[in-house]
């Protein structure tokens, strides 16, 4: 073996991405801007309720109330560099909210609806602080008012907060009316459409402010720009072979949340397409209720593209029933089986591998053209336009090829941390601008990234992101528990991990599983709205031990305890 070849043989695994992104430089709220102007009669987001009522909104629509509504938040007090907090489920109104806070140069900060006492939400708007307002989707039966109740109390008749925990909050306003309280006021009734006078927007303004996992505790915020949400919606154009010069009439199927990363309406607003979604798939309580509602709404709406989480991908491609082809899909939210390839050329002609994170955006992918001969059954991605990846061992250095490791993302435009938060921040990125993923991986010989699952303990359940800690809180409020360890097993036909349970109850107790699994449903209080929840956060399978098996240090041995309940599960 010569010298060159030996480096050949030697080298680290590193990659950077050869491609440059054809993002424009411009801002969210222009992209509207000019939608609305040039096409104002095609329809920017269809959203289905689970009930089969599908609602709309064209770009013309969308673009002016989103300005009225600007107006009549500058209006009420907000000004640029406020935040406003915005939660509920995927609506047209959700849309307008986001893009009138926009237009008024203030920043969203999403939130999600699932801790129903909204402790969690306050959290959250506290410590991004300067919340002037929250726009909120009153929820199905009026859940979401609920917890709004708990988060301030309001004079219901204008939305003014009298008294909150959450610094710097003045109104409440909901997206759409309250029906239990019908004199509330709602965005539509503080449109404003006088000569009051927009700020001027630059591509770097910070254009929302998304919650992580909360893979070490409770979930971290991190900010992102315009230009970062451009550029992600053009990093989807690319995975799904989309012209964003010419292919305005995309019709395009993507049923998670808007307040994620994944679900970010920002690919519409790129090319100018229409999005299909669900307004919360939450609802449906089962995997098969979901894809079934699924089909539906992809046979009649006839979309060219889709983005699917792995689980869904495959029971939906699994069934005999699907007969719509898509011109182009992205499959994403975990690792990827080769199974996925089993679609080819039947549900697709190309197919697009995607992994990302809230902290980096849309780190890496791939398209695999049902006409291209591949060379093995491997789903390796290459880094998308702006990133490089390295993989990186226990003792600090990259690794060599084929060699497993903790990836580590550097990108343009540059995770900067999390908001307000330096002490996790330092944790996560070291001074070069390197950002440790927690992600086990490896380049393979072919210098394609595979993603092989979490450095930490982190549960994917379909799509979500969810710690053991995070459901042993829940478990351990029974007074029959004495001690909790929560792991995950692998659901072969979803490739999801299933939530499972070692408890040790005190002595005398004769909890059941079926009693612990009712009481734990009771404590998350699971909603009409957000069945789907129960198998997320409550564990399938639950096995009572006498005793936890313990480390060295006297902690419970997590690994140990998921060997020593495998076989009873």
């Amino acid at each position: 073996v010569n010298f060159a070849e030996q480096m050949d043989m030697d080298i680290g695994s590193y990659l950077r991405s050869e491609r440059i992104s054809t993002a424009p430089y411009t801002t969210l709220t222009k992209l509207l801007e000019k939608w609305g102007t040039i096409q104002p009669d095609r329809e920017a987001i269809v959203c289905y309720s689970h009930d089969g009522t599908r609602t709309s909104i064209t770009y013309g629509k969308f673009y002016n109330d989103a300005v009225k509504l600007a107006k009549g938040l500058i209006c009420i007090g907000v000004k640029g560099g406020d935040y406003v907090g915005i939660g509920g489920n995927n609506t047209p109104e959700w849309m307008v909210g986001t893009y009138g806070v926009l237009f008024a140069k203030a920043c969203p900060v999403y939130f999600p609806f699932h801790d129903k006492s909204g402790d969690g939400i306050k959290r959250t708007l506290t410590k991004v602080g300067g919340c002037k307002a929250i726009l909120f989707d009153p929820g199905l039966g009026d859940s979401h008012w609920e917890v709004m109740q708990r988060i301030a109390q309001v004079d219901q008749n204008t939305g003014g907060v009298l008294q909150s925990d959450i610094p710097a909050l003045k109104w409440l306003i909901a997206l759409s009316p309250i029906g239990s309280h019908e004199g509330f006021p709602t965005i539509a009734s503080i449109f404003c459409d006088d000569n009051t006078e927009l700020p001027e927007i630059d591509p770097e303004d910070k254009a929302a402010v998304l919650q992580t996992s909360g893979s070490t505790g409770f979930p971290k915020v991190v900010e992102k720009t315009h230009y970062e949400f451009v550029k992600y919606g053009e990093d989807y154009a690319f995975l799904l072979d989309v012209d964003i010069k010419k292919d305005s009439g995309t019709i395009y199927y993507n049923d998670r949340p808007f307040f994620w990363q994944g679900g970010y309406p920002g690919f519409v607003m790129v090319v100018g397409g229409t999005r299909v979604t669900q307004k919360t798939t939450l609802a449906l309580s089962s995997y098969s209720e979901i894809v079934q509602f699924t089909k539906t709404i992809i046979h009649k709406e006839k979309p060219d593209c889709g983005f699917f989480v792995v689980p869904f991908y495959l029971e939906m491609t699994g069934s005999e029933d699907f007969l719509w082809k898509f011109r182009s899909v992205i499959v994403s939210g975990q690792p990827i089986p080769p199974i996925c390839f089993e679609g080819k050329g039947k549900v697709y002609d190309a197919f697009s591998a995607l992994y990302g994170s809230t902290e980096a955006g849309m780190i890496a992918g791939k398209i695999y053209r049902s006409s291209e001969p591949r060379g093995d059954e491997i789903i390796g991605m290459l880094p998308l336009a702006g990133m490089e990846l390295k993989v990186v061992g226990k003792d600090g250095f990259v690794v060599p090829r084929g060699s497993k490791g903790e990836l580590y993302i550097r990108s343009s435009p540059q995770f900067k941390g999390y908001l307000n938060d330096p002490e996790k921040t330092a944790i996560v990125l070291d001074s070069s601008g390197w950002y440790k993923a927690d992600d086990f991986c490896k380049i393979n010989s072919a210098g394609h990234l595979e993603v092989l699952g979490r450095v930490s303990d982190v549960m994917q359940i379909s799509g979500n992101k969810i710690t053991p800690s995070f459901i042993e809180a829940y478990v351990k409020r029974h007074p029959d528990v004495m001690e909790v360890v929560v792991f995950a097993i692998k659901d072969q036909s979803h490739a999801d991990d299933v939530p499972c349970a070692a408890v040790v109850r005190v002595d005398g107790s004769t909890l059941t599983e079926e009693s612990l699994r009712e009481f734990i449903k009771r404590e998350l209080n699971i909603t009409e709205d957000a069945k789907f929840t129960e198998n997320v956060y409550v564990p399938r399978h639950i096995v009572f031990l006498n005793d936890l098996p313990r480390t060295s240090t006297g902690k419970s041995d997590r690994k140990a305890v998921k060997n020593m309940c495998l076989p009873k599960t």
